[in-house]
């Protein structure tokens, strides 16, 4: 018996395979596109779910993501694993409330239709994210942020981009229970739509702000194309050396929010970029960044709350509040009774508190003092629209006329060198061998008396005959409202203008009000401060196709043929001695031309509490890029 149910299990097995096998015959492309599927959702939740404990762990427990490390030992791959932590100091103490200031409002908060402003871009590195970053220690390599592998299919010419899965945008800041904005509930991941969305943003003429700036550098664009939800490439019609810094950089947008009306209603062409200028959501801001916006009160603060779901490093604060002190000789003050964690001092600020004191700083055995290097340089801009700077040698007057030596000597208080032309000096584009103008009243008088401008009517002021009628040497410099040491450099130079027959008029204007005259072209000078990138690209400050673009900046109407042409050069040119002699050649003919009277380089002074670490400088933003710094306590 027990043979005979051993051969009748044997056989009813061999039935039930062989009815299996037909079956598996018959839908093996159905179980295999199954199979496929399913992969695709384990695999999309591993690394959400891989991103999100990440993000929410500590720093000694977080890593490197599964689907980055994979992405990286691609050799076809130009990022690389970022070898230091955002946060590296020895003792990090986690939590808790950074507080800091800035001198004034931020004229808006849309990453791409609001102004260029310092301020935007510290906002945007602490909300937002771009594709890569720049290794801190060595700015010349990139290292994964929202991007984890970008390849180049065609040299210099076309990009493709993976992004990483798993990450969430910020969850709008609206009132939600007033019930208007059930269009925007639900979680929104980041993909490849929102880099076409920004992309599309830039190139679209009727966006101001920011995007115009950036638009130059988007000149040889030919399409973006998405292959997938995480996939996206972007191709240009000319390999510039500038092509794959400018597509790195970007930071997204979410066409979910900002392509619609505070009603949900979609904006639709032609005029969905004007209607972006004047959105809803431009006096907010989202991000995928660390930290999450709260709210802006202007004229007060600007409030962040950490990301608890953030894909990447956690950020080293709770929460980070930014004051806003528009009297920026208050700032000492401010740190002094303990208001804000570290404080950015004007030079005579400086000189108060550290140079002329004798004892601790601010009275503090607890207040530090570091010194914050930059790639900026600040200037006069001259007008070459207006028929009074039109001819270099009464702005190469200008320039003679204005005592920048002793001005950084005694308004800067040392804080910064001469300077000469448009690169910082850690760059070997600057040309160290050009000789400044020297400060000669004498030499400036003769030049404008070369250049036609005499006093015919013995008033002690130089005139002019333009266009039929006599003009008088007579104009507005307007200047930073917020800036003591600018307006006494202005007055400074009022002074030295009269002696050789010039009379100026300062006017100091509040941080918007400036930028829209700048914008309009309303002015015949202006002190301005430019931070520079790290890679050279002249085009946007100095092509003439730059000098009539709204809100561009080009704003003193700079207009060169040769000064064009090795512009448009160097955007070509890969080989750094090339691009070294091109740089050279352009530093001296800016320095012929003046059209800038380029003052000094600054070093700024930082001043901050002991309870922060040892603070840690970006070499390329370090007014912007604070994420960085860190408590090795809790704030008292």
């Amino acid at each position: 018996m027990k043979p005979l149910l051993q051969s009748s299990f044997v056989l009813l097995m061999l039935a039930l395979l062989t009815t299996l096998s037909i079956v598996n015959t018959c839908q093996i492309d159905h179980l295999e596109s199954t199979t496929i599927a399913t992969r695709r959702a384990v695999e999309e939740l591993v690394s959400r779910g891989a991103a999100r404990s990440s993000a929410s762990a500590p720093s000694s427990g977080w890593s490197v993501s599964t689907q980055e490390r994979a992405a990286l030992a691609d050799p076809a791959n130009l990022l690389e694993p970022n070898p230091r932590p955002l946060v590296a100091a020895k003792r990090v103490v986690r939590g808790g409330t950074l507080r800091t200031l800035v001198g004034h409002d931020p004229p808006g908060l849309n990453a791409y239709a609001s102004p260029n402003a310092t301020n935007i871009s510290s906002l945007l590195r602490y909300v937002g994210n771009t594709l890569a970053t720049r290794q801190k220690d060595n700015p010349d390599r990139w290292s994964p942020e929202l991007a984890i592998k970008v390849t180049e299919l065609r040299e210099g010419l076309s990009y493709e981009i993976t992004l990483r899965r798993g990450v969430y945008w910020h969850k709008p800041e609206v009132d939600w229970s007033s019930g208007r904005y059930a269009w925007l509930e639900g979680e929104h991941e980041l993909t490849s739509d929102d880099f076409a969305f920004a992309i599309e943003t830039i190139m679209n003429p009727q966006v101001t702000g920011r995007a115009a700036s950036l638009r130059n550098y988007f000149d040889a664009f030919e399409r973006c194309e998405v292959v997938d939800r995480y996939r996206f490439r972007v191709s240009f019609k000319q390999a510039l050396f500038t092509n794959l810094s400018s597509v790195l950089e970007l930071v997204p947008l979410p066409r979910w929010l900002y392509m619609h009306g505070q009603d949900g209603r979609r904006f639709e062409p032609p005029s969905w970029g004007l209607k972006l200028n004047e959105h809803w959501y431009n006096q907010k801001l989202i991000g995928t960044g660390p930290y999450r916006f709260v709210r802006w009160q202007p004229g007060a603060s600007i409030v962040l709350q950490r990301n608890p779901d953030y894909w990447g490093e956690p950020p080293a604060f709770d929460k980070v509040v930014i004051l806003i002190v528009k009297d920026q000789s208050a700032f000492a003050r401010e740190l002094k009774t303990g208001n804000v964690d570290y404080a950015i001092l004007r030079s005579e600020q400086y000189q108060t508190a550290v140079t002329d004191n004798v004892g601790p700083i601010l009275g503090s055995e607890h207040i530090k003092l570091a010194r914050m290097p930059s790639l900026s340089y600040s200037f006069v801009g001259w007008n070459l629209d207006s028929p009074l700077f039109s001819d270099k040698r009464v702005r190469q007057a200008m320039t003679m006329a204005l005592d920048r030596e002793q001005i950084i000597k005694n308004v800067f208080h040392g804080l910064g060198t001469l300077h000469t032309g448009p690169y910082p000096k850690q760059s070997p584009c600057y040309d160290k061998q050009i000789r400044a103008w020297a400060f000669d009243l004498k030499a400036a008088a003769a030049r404008l008396e070369q250049a036609g401008w005499k006093d015919r009517d013995g008033d002690g002021i130089r005139d002019k005959l333009l266009e039929g009628r006599t003009h008088p040497f007579e104009f507005t410099l307007v200047t930073f409202a917020s800036s003591t040491e600018y307006q006494t450099m202005a007055s400074i130079y009022r002074e030295a203008l009269l002696q050789i027959g010039v009379r100026m008029h300062p006017r100091p204007l509040e941080w918007s009000t400036l930028l829209k005259k700048l914008d309009e072209k309303e002015f015949g000078a202006y002190t301005g401060v430019w931070a520079l990138p790290w890679e050279v690209d002249l085009m946007q400050l100095w092509h003439s196709t730059q000098a009539d673009r709204p809100a561009s900046s080009n704003r003193v109407g700079f207009r060169n043929p040769r000064a064009d042409r090795i512009a448009e050069a160097l955007r070509s040119e890969f080989d750094p001695p090339e691009r070294q002699r091109l740089c050279r050649a352009f530093h001296a003919l800016v320095h012929e031309e003046q059209p800038y009277t380029f003052v000094y380089q600054r070093e700024d002074p930082v001043l901050y509490w002991d309870h922060m670490n040892d603070l840690e400088f970006s070499p390329i933003w370090p007014w912007s890029d604070l994420l960085y710094y860190s408590f090795n306590q809790r704030r008292p």
